[in-house]
């Protein structure tokens, strides 16, 4: 008798200790658990049109930035970014906001810099990544950026 009354405390506190907690982790009906991670909507595409430069000198894996900046499906991406934009470049902001939403958290830094002061980094290859819409890159003159050999430019095309 002492036996069987043993058998049932000790099977009561393992399913207590183990049995319980275990059941918050199962699904519930619309299909929501505990373990899935929260999944954030990327922001809207900004309309217009952009320049992404890219140090070629500083990434192994061109080829997937490339599909990655041009919105094509890509796997994941095992290299950081330091990415530039020009203060005051609002629509530039947005689509690099949006790009560092959709990479792992913290692979993409954003910092805001004087225009002037970027352009004539990136005409010295002091650069990692440029996101600019087109009206910021005509302003401030790119032209001699966009010749060097390591720059890796492409232009995308926004939303409507």
């Amino acid at each position: 008798m002492k036996l069987l009354v043993h058998i049932a405390v000790v099977t009561a506190a393992v399913f207590l200790c183990l049995g319980l907690p275990a059941l918050a982790y199962l699904p519930d009906g619309d299909g929501v658990d505990a373990v899935s991670g929260a999944s954030l909507e990327a922001p809207a595409q900004p309309s217009g049109e952009f320049v992404v430069i890219l140090n070629r000198e500083h990434h192994r894996a061109l080829d997937e930035w490339e599909a990655f900046f041009t919105e094509r499906e890509v796997g994941v991406i095992m290299e950081d970014l330091r990415c530039a934009i020009a203060s005051g470049d609002a629509e530039g902001l947005q689509l690099a906001q949006r790009y560092q939403a959709r990479l792992a958290e913290n692979q993409m830094s954003l910092r805001s810099e004087n225009g002037v002061l970027l352009v004539s980094k990136a005409e010295r290859g002091l650069y990692d990544v440029v996101i600019l819409s087109k009206e910021a890159a005509d302003a401030y003159d790119y032209s001699a950026v966009y010749t060097r050999p390591d720059a890796l430019v492409l232009t995308v095309e926004g939303g409507t």
